[in-house]
């Protein structure tokens, strides 16, 4: 085990990709952001010199999980298994080779059974860093940073690689009568938190 661990966060079709759910619902200019660091991301991970070393981590839904219950609204079948192809990755196949694949079943990686206590074995084994990537920041990046920051012992370097993560288009931009965006806003609860933006 090397002393970096980096996660990598729903690089699926539903949130990156024309055909995807996100894409379906509220239009493609969404990906306005999460297209070229798709790209740049994809070639990182092509290129990590220590594939083993990286966890690529996947989203499984239930109907309606993110609409409330409403099945008719054109999110509702989000990352649903076998039902549309957003489970997917967006990923090249150089991408994805050698890289341990995660399942989780809700918004942080922290709620997959026994994950936080397997984070926890690998400080014992020389971990001191974890680094996190991916989409959206808004959300699934987001919930997981502040999750596995408070889970873990402060000695241990937990940080978001900005370059890498991305959200749809509307969440950089400024509400009526707010003076940051949601993005900024999910960047600030991370920092506040103890999570390094790099």
């Amino acid at each position: 085990m090397n002393e970096r661990l980096l996660l990598v966060i729903d690089v699926q079709r539903a949130f990156c990709d024309v055909h995807g759910s996100l894409v379906q619902a509220y239009g493609e200019q969404e990906l306005e952001m999460i297209t070229p660091c798709l790209a740049d991301l994809d070639a990182f991970l092509a290129n990590y010199p220590c594939p083993e070393d990286v966890f690529l981590i996947r989203s499984e839904y239930q109907p309606g999980q993110f609409t409330a219950g409403d099945l008719y609204h054109p999110f509702a079948q989000a990352c649903v298994p076998g039902l549309i192809n957003d489970c997917g990755w967006s990923l090249s196949g150089d991408a994805i080779k050698g890289k341990r694949v995660i399942t989780k079943t809700q918004e942080s990686l922290a709620t997959v059974p026994g994950f936080i206590e397997e984070l926890r074995s690998m400080l014992n084994e020389g971990l001191t860093e974890i680094s996190i990537a991916g989409f959206l920041t808004t959300s699934c990046v987001r919930k997981t940073a502040l999750d596995i920051r408070q889970n873990l012992p402060t000695n241990v370097a937990v940080g978001v690689l900005e370059g890498f993560s991305a959200s749809r288009a509307s969440n950089y931009n400024l509400p009526d009568g707010c003076e940051f965006s949601r993005h900024d806003v999910a960047l600030h609860d991370m920092k506040t938190a103890g999570v390094s933006i790099l």
